[in-house]
């Protein structure tokens, strides 16, 4: 798809590799929330995409983030309209990681994920960005969505991880 809009919000608006991505994360949520399994649905959606390995990487991050998650997350329910910041991270660190430029994801999941969770996340990224690739579900860069959202950044030291927040220039350290 070239050049998408740069901030569509409407789950129509988007290329069918990111409504698939976010409709699968929604109903997967969902489930979780009304404590119904999504997996037969999700299953059958995942088949007809021709890519039925990427329903375990989608379970085995959502699964990562109900375990490690550092406040709440939004993930909206399937039939929301407009998409939240939260999901956009999660859409664009997968096209990040199909398109080469994987290394600035863990600013975007250090966002709402443990510092150890987002670690071991991003290994689950790389192969549900991999496997959505194999099957032709190529998600697009969206600049103006990155440039858009407030990111944390993760910072690295010897033997400890921080994450500093910046947002409408002001700073926090946490």
């Amino acid at each position: 798809m070239a050049n998408p809009n740069p901030a569509p919000n409407k789950l129509s608006d988007l290329s069918f590799p990111e409504q698939l991505t976010l409709w699968s994360l929604r109903f997967w949520s969902d489930g979780f929330r009304q404590n119904y399994s999504p997996y037969e649905t999700l299953r059958e959606a995942y088949a007809r995409a021709n890519c039925p390995a990427g329903l375990l990487a989608l379970d085995n991050f959502l699964s990562l983030v109900v375990a490690g998650h550092s406040r709440v997350v939004d993930f909206r329910c399937p039939c929301c309209g407009g998409i939240s910041e939260d999901e956009w991270r999660l859409l664009q660190s997968l096209a990040l990681v199909q398109s080469g430029g994987g290394a600035r994801i863990a600013d975007l999941l250090s966002h709402f994920l443990e510092p150890a969770t987002a670690r071991i996340a991003r290994t689950v990224i790389y192969d549900w960005a991999g496997e959505l690739k194999e099957s032709g579900l190529v998600l697009p860069m969206r600049d103006g969505v990155l440039a858009a959202i407030p990111v944390a950044r993760a910072v690295t030291g010897t033997g400890s991880v921080l994450r500093v927040y910046a947002n409408r220039g002001n700073m926090r350290l946490h």
